[in-house]
């Protein structure tokens, strides 16, 4: 598989192997390789892998062009060690072939780790049987360390599991289990990969055992064989001895990851593959053995489930937050609708029969002309904090504030058998709850408020209203229009229903009929009546 060493204008490198037939490079993140520097284009090249292994390079009308070994081209064929210059990056191509390491595979992945807990099962999941020891004599001393190899990487597999059950945050998890590790033998640096967007990989942790190691750290490459076998067979790797092995001594990648031993393992959880973990030794050859592959390959597992875990935990977090956030300036039912179809939210509507609640302060607008300000606002935000609780806990959907008004919707976005007697029951607590306010207000000099409220029953256009930058969720129609008017006739203290809505109530509900009225758009009288609220014992 070929790849490019790539060296950016700090003089630090990275590997980035080519795995796909096209590759876009440039300083724009829609690419497939970005070079985040203004002495590159936004698109600067184009890579084409051609049948027989032919890899072409294509100039997109740079800025400051593209070299190969300092000649500019407009399109060239790459051969191995070709020196590429894109801006302040130098690309040094480097034709690879693709068993360019010495792979061994551990056992199947573990996927169940409660089977961990079966002192039967230990020993066979982690292959630490007396079968590991030879069956010839062997001296008490090499025995004893045998021995307490095995204890200190099983008392690590216990350390793992108890930091797990206290960690909450995925990367704390990582970091954690990564220093947790680094107690096995001879692991000097270790790194997690999560997949990414483009099924790729991409970095979430990199952790040095020496830190002043990390100065002179020079990047890690992975091959996309060890990659690929990793996701396809899930089984846990063991990489030997590739710095000193003399097959590979051509490949600068290889020598500059400085590989000399590792351990890999797919983080899977629920059949899914969501990444890599991975350790490895600089210094010492063949420096893991097939057991710590095993106890390894169980800590990956821990890993995995603990981190789906934490993520699920930080998303649940977090779309609290966002429903929170949503419902400060949305009803609560609203807010169900878009989180859960966020894709149905789109201009239009349907015919929906809901009940329509209006409320309104009478006089105020006159009362507030001889306040200040402040206490107009202040007034208000108390009024509305305590209607619109009582509104949320009924199921209303409050649609909007209407100055010193309220509108209020029941039956849409989500239907019930009893929207009426909600609504009206919601207007019988609103009416004691301002009497409460009131006697507060009294008591500090401020003088009482009365509301009227009118509440009717119909057939409505519910749905989003507005523009594609901007929209409302609502309902329109003549329904609408009649409960407005049944408010705007309400007097202070009174609560006026029409007949359709009186008529759903089935007299559970103490009122009278009033004479019919006149409204403006009706051409006939308006059958009504009133609510007696106050012969209805507080709840």
């Amino acid at each position: 598989m070929a790849r490019f060493v790539i060296t950016d204008p700090s003089a630090r490198t990275q590997i980035f192997e080519i795995t796909t037939p096209t590759i876009s490079v440039g300083r724009a993140d829609t690419n497939d390789l970005v070079l985040r520097h203004p002495s590159v284009s936004r698109h600067h090249v184009r890579i084409t892998v051609l049948p027989g292994e032919i890899t072409l390079l294509n100039d997109l009308g740079s800025m400051n062009g593209t070299f190969v070994n300092n000649v500019q081209i407009q399109e060239q064929g790459l051969k191995d060690q070709d020196r590429v210059a894109i801006g302040m990056y130098e690309l040094k191509y480097e034709a690879t072939r693709a068993g360019s390491l010495h792979v061994q595979a551990g056992s199947g992945t573990v996927t169940d780790v409660n089977d961990l807990m079966d002192p039967d099962k230990i020993g066979t999941s982690l292959r630490l049987t007396t079968a590991t020891v030879p069956a010839a004599p062997m001296p008490i001393e090499e025995r004893v360390k045998i021995l307490e190899k095995e204890n200190n990487l099983l008392k690590l597999l216990l350390s793992v599991g108890k930091t797990l059950a206290s960690v909450l945050m995925p990367d704390e998890i990582m970091h954690r289990v990564m220093e947790l590790v680094f107690q096995m033998d001879n692991v000097e640096r270790g790194f997690v990969m999560l997949r990414d967007d483009k099924k790729g990989f991409k970095p979430a942790v990199l952790l040095y055992k020496d830190e002043a190691r990390k100065a002179e750290a020079r990047g890690v490459a992975l091959s996309t064989m060890v990659t690929e076998k990793l996701m396809n067979d899930r089984v846990p790797l063991l990489i030997y001895d590739v710095g000193t092995d003399e097959r590979f001594s051509s490949s600068e990648s290889l020598r500059m990851s400085g590989i000399r031993s590792a351990m890999c393992a797919p983080l899977i959880y629920k059949d899914r593959v969501f990444g890599i973990f991975y350790v490895d030794c600089l210094s010492k050859a063949y420096a893991f053995t097939q057991e710590e592959l095993a106890i390894f390959s169980v800590i990956a597992a821990e890993a995995a489930i603990s981190f789906d875990n934490a993520r699920s935990h930080e998303e649940l977090a977090r779309g609290m937050v966002e429903r929170q956030a949503f419902e400060r300036f949305l009803s609560p039912n609203i807010v169900e609708k878009i989180l859960v179809n966020p894709n149905e939210i789109h201009l239009g509507g349907e015919n929906q029969t809901v009940t329509i609640l209006f409320s309104d302060i009478r006089g105020f607008t006159r009362m507030s002309e001889h306040m200040d300000p402040h206490a107009v606002v202040e007034l208000l935000n108390e009024y509305f904090s305590e209607m619109t609780d009582l509104i949320f806990e009924s199921g209303g959907t409050l649609d909007k504030y209407l100055g010193d008004g309220i509108m209020v919707v029941y039956g849409a976005p989500f239907p019930a058998p009893d929207d009426a007697m909600r609504a009206t029951k919601t207007a019988i607590e609103m009416q004691r709850a301002l009497a409460d306010l009131n006697r507060n207000w009294q008591s500090r000099g401020q003088q009482p408020l009365r509301m009227g409220v009118g509440i009717n029953t119909g057939t409505v256009t519910a749905g989003n209203i507005g523009s594609a930058k901007r929209m409302d969720y609502t309902v329109i129609g003549d329904a609408v229009n009649l409960a407005s008017r049944l408010c705007s006739n309400a007097a202070g203290g009174q609560i006026l229903v029409s007949e359709s809505t009186y008529s759903l109530l089935n007299g559970s509900i103490p009122g009278q009929r009033l004479e019919p009225i006149r409204v403006k758009g009706k051409e006939t009288p308006v059958e009504l009546h009133e609510v007696f609220w106050q012969k209805l014992s507080a709840r």
